[in-house]
């Protein structure tokens, strides 16, 4: 297993930004939240949503990151608490529902600037292929420079929705704010805020390059926590107080027309221009990710051996990264607004068997040498998992009865994931899985 002193090079800012980059790179993708059931419900929600379902989860996985720094730390775990067959299942699952939600930004990108030029499809497809290679260069050359890619990113997507937010102030009327919508979409309302503050595990993925895990994972979780919410809150605040135009007709993508009603044409090119650096940041942050999910996997022998290989003095397993590349390139021939209810399908159960995973460790293993516990008692802490298995759950069948293509598609990604798991098991030995050694805790 690779996880030696050497490769530790993510503080709590690039752990911070890696972890924000995976769950949020901005508010675009929350305007819907308002439209679902009116200012009051959305905004209410962004503020109890955090605290209910986010926050126990993000320091239940810094706890347990914490205990096994190792890449694709959660699959460590997961097996020891549920078996092998259940740690490549998580592998599996965040894996491909990560790569499949990640190559669809080189294409927005791509469709985004030629939405009113009339461009063929194959040069089309070949300005994806080239967005797609030139997203994946910075995973290649290392995590350090993806986390300080990171940082000046950030701060270019949420300059503009700080002059924004300044703006809408003296045109707030606060009665918007008490706002009901009188047929809301609870379901959609859920489905949002699901969505739009999923990915906080994707910090287990590169666990292995984390330094003085003890004190990074907690506070790097909270942080980027805290920033994806206020991202989400404080512009819905600000816009939904003006309300124009109206709330009722914000979907995806509504903010550079609510900009353009606000500020101009010219802060809408700018919230434009920042989806397309939101777009770039979303991708290098999950392709990083990945990256180090499948060679973690492999250093488990819960993926072939030959994506364990790090190179360079960055350890960047680069042959992982230029396989998820080849997956992008391939699927960016493809239309994906017919596939994406895979990735909230598969994301939700690899949260909700994280999340039982968790709590057995916290029963099989009281004495488990943790450098960061949260501060509940394991009874306590079972309670506080209520909502988030919940939600999940109810997340997981919403999803399925949505449309007979996303259950077939969803169907076939686990009964292929079921035939690669029994494949995986005929070659694994008993000495195979270096989570049971007791170099990866103490305790073992």
């Amino acid at each position: 297993m690779v996880a030696t002193g050497s490769r530790r090079e993510l503080g709590v800012v690039a752990v911070a930004l890696l972890t924000y980059f995976s769950v949020c790179a901005g508010p675009f993708g929350s305007e819907a939240i308002i439209a679902a059931c009116g200012p009051c419900v959305g905004l209410i929600a962004l503020c109890v949503f955090p605290i209910v379902y986010s926050f126990p989860v993000t320091m239940l996985f810094a706890e347990l990151c914490s205990a096994f720094p190792v890449d694709s730390s959660f699959c460590t775990w997961v097996s020891l608490a549920l078996g092998p067959s259940w740690g490549f299942y998580v592998g599996y699952w965040s894996w491909l529902a990560s790569v499949i939600d990640a190559t669809v930004y080189p294409c927005l990108v791509v469709d985004t600037f030629s939405i009113n030029h009339n461009i063929a499809w194959s040069t089309r497809t070949l300005y994806r292929l080239g967005v797609a290679i030139a997203f994946t260069v910075p995973s290649l050359l290392g995590i350090k420079l993806v986390g300080k890619t990171l940082l000046w990113l950030s701060l270019f997507i949420l300059l503009p929705f700080v002059v924004l937010t300044i703006i809408s102030i003296p045109r707030v009327d606060p009665t918007n704010w008490t706002l009901v919508r009188a047929q809301g979409n609870w379901t959609q309302l859920i489905g949002l805020l699901c969505w739009n503050f999923r990915g906080f595990d994707a910090t287990g993925a590169y666990a292995g390059a984390v330094t003085d895990p003890k004190r990074t994972f907690p506070q790097a979780m909270a942080l980027a926590l805290l920033m994806t919410v206020l991202s989400y809150f404080l512009p819905l605040l600000a816009v939904s107080g003006v309300n124009e135009p109206p709330y009722t007709t914000w979907s995806d993508g509504s903010y550079p027309v609510i900009a353009q009603a606000i500020g101009g044409a010219g802060l809408a090119t700018w919230i434009a221009l920042s989806n397309t650096a939101s777009s770039f940041g979303l991708y290098v942050a999950e392709t990083t990710s990945n990256g180090y999910r499948l060679a973690g996997m492999a250093d488990m022998n819960l993926a072939p051996r030959f994506f364990a290989q790090r190179t360079g003095p960055t350890a960047t397993p680069q042959r992982a990264l230029l396989c998820i590349l080849g997956i992008s390139i391939a699927m960016c021939l493809f239309d994906f607004t017919t596939i994406l209810g895979i990735t909230n399908v598969l994301s939700s159960l690899t949260q909700l068997v994280e999340n039982v995973a968790a709590l057995r460790m916290r029963h099989l293993y009281p004495s488990l040498a943790r450098s960061y516990q949260v501060g509940l008692s394991t009874c306590q802490l079972t309670v506080a998992m209520v909502v988030p298995l919940t939600l999940g759950t109810a997340i997981v069948f919403n999803q399925l009865l949505q449309s007979y293509t996303t259950t077939i598609m969803c169907s076939s990604a686990l009964l292929l994931g079921m035939g690669l798991q029994v494949l995986v098991a005929q070659r694994q030995s008993s000495e195979s899985i270096p989570l049971l050694h007791q170099d990866s805790n103490p305790l073992l």
